[in-house]
């Protein structure tokens, strides 16, 4: 059985993806945190020890960069948002943009990633961000009146309009910080009828994914130019279940983990 070495992983998806991998290959996962020694000399050792047919990195910076040369080969590049969409035009996108070129294949996790993806490398392929639709099960109950969730971002804040809107329609919003266990999101979602995505950032968060799952409508970056019909909209119960099934048959056809996993074994397949 082929090895794989994964190295690093961004918003749980190598995590969900790996137990799906297993039956078909070896992976030997170098995981890391953002502790100074963890992403430096911590990964470095980790990389250097290893051996293995095929190298998948998560990131585009120091941890294929440290891979590229310890191990003289990059075969996959996973970029997730953050590298490419704002380091790449820092003091540190030379680093980004070497790893964009060395590797065999690239690999992005959201559409909006393809245009900039695409100008080093229009070779580069899109991965699905996974949802584990067993453990992110359809829920059954709904709160009358309805409850949305939406979680602080370092890089935005919710629009202003929006809890008002919330307010004015009856949808009660809870505004969390984002230290919630990931084995405690499925339940916590759950509770909730309505997720309130970011909207910056052009593409639906693995977040917002999840709770499309569990059977949540959502306010996201494809309403921005709406939110009170959105909002009104939501209002009715009875919408937010039909959107909610809808949200649901769409991860299932497009996100499930399953049919993303099968995708990630073509590429190791081509590669190895």
């Amino acid at each position: 059985m082929k090895k794989i070495v994964v190295v690093n992983d961004c918003a749980y998806v190598m995590s969900d993806l790996i137990p799906y991998l297993t039956d078909s290959y070896k992976i030997h996962f170098l995981s890391r945190s953002r502790n100074t020694y963890s992403k430096t000399l911590g990964i470095f050792l980790k990389v250097l020890a290893t051996s293995g047919d095929l190298y998948h990195v998560n990131y585009a910076l120091q941890d294929a960069y440290l891979v590229s040369k310890l191990k003289r080969r990059l075969d996959v590049l996973h970029v997730h948002g953050s590298d490419v969409r704002t380091t790449l035009n820092t003091k540190w996108g030379w680093i980004v943009k070497h790893n964009l070129l060395k590797a065999r294949t690239v690999l992005f996790s959201t559409e909006d990633l393809a245009p900039i993806v695409n100008d080093f490398r229009p070779d580069a392929a899109y991965l699905p961000n996974p949802v584990d639709t067993l453990r992110f099960k359809f829920k059954n109950t709904f709160n009358d009146p309805p409850k949305a969730l939406y979680f602080k971002l370092n890089y935005e804040t919710i629009p202003p309009i929006l809890p008002k809107l919330l307010d004015k329609h009856g949808i009660s919003l809870d505004i969390l910080d984002r230290n919630i266990p990931y084995n405690e999101m499925p339940n916590l979602l759950s509770a909730y009828d309505v997720f309130v995505d970011r909207f910056t950032i052009k593409s639906l968060s693995k977040t917002c994914l999840e709770s499309m799952s569990v059977g949540l409508a959502t306010v996201d970056y494809r309403h921005v130019d709406d939110f009170e019909r959105r909002v009104e909209e939501l209002s009715e119960p009875e919408n937010i279940i039909k959107i909610g099934k809808e949200n649901r048959n769409f991860i299932l056809k497009n996100h499930d983990v399953r049919l993303v996993a099968e995708r990630l074994k073509k590429v190791y397949a081509r590669l190895l």
